[in-house]
C-alpha cells in the first residue's frame, strides 16, 4: 500500500496545492497571476480565487508593481515553516528518497538561499543506495542552479557521529533543520 505524501491528500483544491507548491518551493521568488496560471496549468479564475483565499488567511502576500499584482509567501506567518516543509515533501527529489528512514534539510536550504555554501544542506539517514541519493540531489541541483552539500549515513553511523559530536553534524543541528521525511525519533534512538 502506497502512503500518500502529497498535499493533494490534505487539501481539496488542486489549484491551491499547485500554488502552494510553486510559492513555497521557491520562497524567494515573486509571481504574478499569469505566471502562476502558466506554471499550474489551471484556469485563470481558479488561480485568482485561490490566491484570494490564501491572501485572506495571510499565507500569501500581494504586492502591486505597476499594473501587475505579485504574490509571495508570507515569511512571518506561523504556518510558514510547516507549509515550506510540506511543499518540499511533494518535490520529485524527496519522493525518490522515500526509502530512507530520515531526511533533514537546513532551514536556509528550504528558503532557497545559497548562503550555506560551506555547510551541510541535507542529511539522509537509512539504508538507501548512494546512486539513488546522487540522482535525487542532481535533479534538485538542476532545479536550483547550485550544488547541494549532503551527507548519507545509516542509523548506526548517525548515532556514532552524534556521540562523538561530529562538528559537521553539530553545526547542522544548531542551524535549526527541518525534518522533510521520516521520524525525528531516530535522532534519539541509541
Amino acid at each position: 500500500m502506497k502512503v500518500e505524501t502529497s498535499l493533494n491528500a490534505i487539501f481539496t483544491s488542486r489549484t491551491r496545492v499547485k500554488i502552494i507548491n510553486i510559492l513555497f518551493t521557491s520562497p524567494q521568488e515573486i509571481y504574478y497571476v499569469r505566471q502562476l496560471v502558466r506554471e499550474t496549468g489551471e484556469e485563470i479564475n481558479s488561480v485568482r480565487r485561490e490566491l484570494l483565499n490564501l491572501t485572506k488567511v495571510n499565507i500569501v502576500l500581494p504586492e502591486s508593481r505597476g499594473n501587475r499584482l505579485y504574490y509571495t509567501p508570507n515569511h512571518k506567518h506561523h504556518l510558514y515553516p510547516t507549509l515550506l516543509a510540506l511543499a518540499y515533501k511533494s518535490l520529485p527529489f524527496c519522493e525518490s528518497l522515500s526509502k530512507s528512514q530520515l531526511v533533514i534539510a537546513s532551514y536556509l536550504f528550504l528558503l532557497g538561499t545559497n548562503e550555506n555554501k560551506d555547510k551541510i544542506d541535507i542529511v539522509v539517514v537509512g539504508d538507501i543506495s548512494t546512486k539513488t541519493v546522487e540522482t535525487a540531489m542532481k535533479s534538485e541541483e538542476n532545479r536550483r542552479g547550485y550544488e547541494i552539500n549532503y551527507m548519507i549515513m545509516d542509523k548506526e553511523e548517525l548515532h556514532l557521529r552524534q556521540n562523538k559530536r561530529d562538528p559537521f553534524l553539530v553545526d547542522f543541528f544548531l542551524s535549526g533543520p527541518v525534518v522533510i521525511m521520516g521520524s525525528p525519533q531516530i535522532l534519539s534512538d541509541n
